[in-house]
C-alpha cells in the first residue's frame, strides 16, 4: 500500500500542468512581442548604407498597426502570470512547491512594456 501512495504522488496533477502552460504562455507572448517590436520599430540608415551610399526607403515612424498588436500581447502576457501566480500561490502549502521565477519576471517585464506601450501611443495620439 505504502508503494501505490508513493507512485500517486509522484503524478503531476492538473494544476502543475496547467502552471506549466501558463509558463509556456506567458513566455511564448513575450517572445512574440519582441519579434513583433523588431518589425514595428522605425528604420534607421546604418553605417553600410552610408559607407555604400545606398538610397533605400526607410520608413521614420513606428508601424502603429503592429504596435496595436503589441499592446494586445502585453495584456495577454500580464493576465497569463496573473492567473499563472494565483494559481502558484494556491499550490504553496506542501514543503516542495515555489514560487516560478518566470512568471514573475514575465509580469515585470509586460507590465514594464505596457507603460512603454501607454507612454508612446499618448505621444503619437497628439
Amino acid at each position: 500500500m505504502n508503494n501505490s501512495n508513493q507512485s500517486r504522488r509522484k503524478k503531476s496533477d492538473p494544476l502543475m500542468r496547467l502552471l506549466t502552460v501558463a509558463n509556456v504562455g506567458a513566455a511564448a507572448s513575450l517572445f512574440t512581442v519582441f519579434c513583433l517590436t523588431a518589425l514595428a520599430k522605425p528604420e534607421i540608415e546604418t553605417f553600410f548604407d552610408r559607407y555604400y551610399n545606398v538610397h533605400l526607403y526607410r520608413r521614420p515612424n513606428w508601424d502603429m498597426n503592429l504596435m496595436n498588436y503589441i499592446g494586445v500581447m502585453l495584456l495577454v502576457c500580464c493576465l497569463i502570470s496573473l492567473s499563472g501566480l494565483y494559481i502558484n500561490s494556491k499550490r504553496l502549502r506542501r514543503k516542495g512547491d515555489y514560487i516560478r521565477a518566470t512568471q514573475v519576471v514575465s509580469l515585470i517585464i509586460a507590465i514594464f512594456g505596457l507603460a512603454l506601450y501607454l507612454k508612446h501611443m499618448l505621444t503619437y495620439a497628439w
